[in-house]
């Protein structure tokens, strides 16, 4: 993993962040996903906003919204997907999750770290919204 390419709705550049050089909480999440689960790419979904982490860069078509869609990540290329809800005040929110172009296997272990990661947003941020 030698470039990374972080982005979020609304950023054209992959690499960019909102607050300069310091990584938001939600990069920072979708980071570790990509990095803990060894996945090429992960994507946090809200209703409005949707956050993307990739390792060794990403091809320009495949953005954050595009790759939240699980029938358009498909298209993209993608075969495996794990995927968490993200919760607030007992309603879901969003999700959470890790694709790979190869087909492959998440065990239970691998659920309960990107379950942990979704829980992390929940703590991080008075509102994801």
């Amino acid at each position: 993993m030698s470039a990374w390419g972080v982005g979020a709705l609304g950023l054209e550049r992959f690499g960019q962040c909102a607050a300069g050089d310091m990584m938001p909480e939600e990069s920072r999440i979708v980071r570790a996903a990509v990095v803990l689960l060894r996945g090429e790419v992960a994507v946090l979904h809200t209703g409005s906003r949707a956050v993307l982490a990739a390792a060794d860069g990403i091809e320009a078509a495949d953005s954050a919204r595009r790759l939240s869609d699980p029938l358009e990540a498909l298209a993209l290329g993608y075969r495996s997907q794990l995927s968490v809800p993200l919760w607030r005040d007992g309603r879901r929110v969003g999700a959470l999750a890790v694709l790979d172009r190869d087909e492959r296997h998440f065990g239970n272990a691998d659920i309960a770290l990107l379950q942990a990661l979704a829980n992390r947003m929940d703590r991080a941020q008075p509102s994801i919204h």
